[in-house]
């Protein structure tokens, strides 16, 4: 078990984070070209750029979706987009001015944005303006071709770089955000929370019942065995994990908030979800420890863990291997990320993730659940797996006396 960990692992954590811009697929990124002035020789530049953009781009890797700005503006809000490039109203008339500026004079070249969404982190914001800087760059030259045939020789000659681009977040991130990591580590801490709470809760009730030994340092008791069924001994074990999840979720809240500063608009929402992301990835671990017995703790390890940390935690899920891809369905941490991140980045919105952290949480918690109680309840009704040693000794005789 100790190789195949020594081998996944380093394929988990590596996988995604060595080469993103290699890996992306359809990244979503918003063009935004307002209605020009009209009446100048100029006129339909800025229909040509876009254009430019939509055919320039390797539409494998981002797909361009053409908004108004108010769409933008909501998709952002929303964290439907990575970012945008946004051609300016006055692009054509800034244009026209270049050429036909008097001599001696300086006119502004027009800005072309590239908006990025802080609340998607900065690597998010790295791939954007990496795939769509050079993309602007080959339509500045042949908008450059096109205006010397309008300006004499010595302005075609300024006019060689004939508008601006510029890289900008769409808002400012408030204060003690870490540059937009605060949410994975804030999700990461809850995972871990739910599997070690889990770990700790299933030897802790099994040396309660006097099933295992408990020890502390060099110091063995055991107490009386006492029967109980494997069924009862999970019901009892998540008994105590709904019990105490609350009260870690709030304690990493007031932590969070109160002693690191971390801004938290809406506490109470923050303190919901995490509760149910413990919860949850407490009966996830807990069933899995039901099911394996001992090597459920590598089989948590790795997936509550490796699978999370290499699930998107800094890498937008289209710009992740496909394989990796395609486990972001099942692995904990990008529904609690998304739902962390909308709580501390898009005003709890549902639309920017919320919603969707909330379906998965619940629909892992049932899963799970299902999975614990119903593999129990088989291994209670088959005498040849007992949890109980005079069951099992009395079985065993049987099966040497056939």
């Amino acid at each position: 078990m100790i190789i195949l960990l020594s081998l996944a692992l380093p394929a988990c954590y590596l996988s995604g984070i060595t080469d993103p811009q290699a890996n992306v697929r359809r990244l979503p990124v918003a063009l935004v070209a307002g209605p020009q002035r009209e009446g100048g020789a100029l006129d339909g530049t800025a229909r040509s750029v876009a254009d430019a953009v939509r055919t320039g781009t390797d539409q494998e890797k981002i797909r361009i979706i053409a908004m108004s700005p108010a769409e933008m503006a909501t998709a952002m809000r929303d964290n439907a987009v990575y970012g945008a490039v946004v051609i300016p109203e006055d692009f054509d008339h800034a244009l026209a001015g270049l050429v036909t500026a008097t001599p001696g004079t300086v006119p502004a070249r027009p800005v072309v944005s590239i908006v990025t969404n802080a609340g998607a982190g900065n690597l998010a914001a790295g791939l954007v303006n990496g795939a769509m800087s050079p993309v602007l760059a080959a339509v500045q030259h042949s908008v450059a071709e096109r205006l010397g045939v309008f300006a004499d020789p010595y302005r075609a000659l300024v006019l060689r770089e004939p508008f601006a681009v510029r890289t900008v977040p769409d808002r400012v991130l408030p204060p003690r955000s870490g540059s937009g990591l605060t949410p994975f580590y804030l999700a990461l801490v809850t995972i871990l929370i739910g599997f070690i709470g889990a770990s700790t809760i299933h030897p802790a009730v099994d040396a309660a019942i006097g099933f295992a030994p408990s020890e502390v340092g060099p110091f063995t008791t055991r107490r009386r065995y006492r029967p109980a069924s494997r069924t009862t001994t999970l019901l009892a074990k998540l008994a105590v994990l709904l019990a105490v999840a609350p009260i870690a979720a709030a304690l990493l809240n007031l932590t969070a908030a109160r002693v690191i500063g971390v801004p938290m608009d809406h506490p109470l929402v923050m303190w919901l979800l995490l509760t149910s992301a413990i919860t949850a990835v407490g009966i996830g671990a807990l069933s899995v420890f039901a099911v394996f017995g001992s090597p459920g703790a590598l089989v948590n390890t790795f997936f509550f863990v490796a699978m999370s940390l290499a699930t998107g935690p800094s890498v937008p899920t289209e710009a992740l291997p496909a394989w990796l891809r395609a486990c972001t369905s099942i692995t904990a941490m990008p529904p609690i990320l998304d739902g962390v991140r909308a709580v501390l980045f898009f005003d709890g919105r549902g639309a920017a993730g919320l919603t969707d952290g909330w379906t998965h949480i619940a629909v892992g918690a049932t899963v799970g659940l299902a999975l614990g109680l119903t593999t129990t309840w088989w291994y209670d009704r088959n005498p040849r797996l007992s949890r109980h040693p005079a069951e099992a000794e009395a079985t065993a005789g049987a099966l040497l006396r056939r």
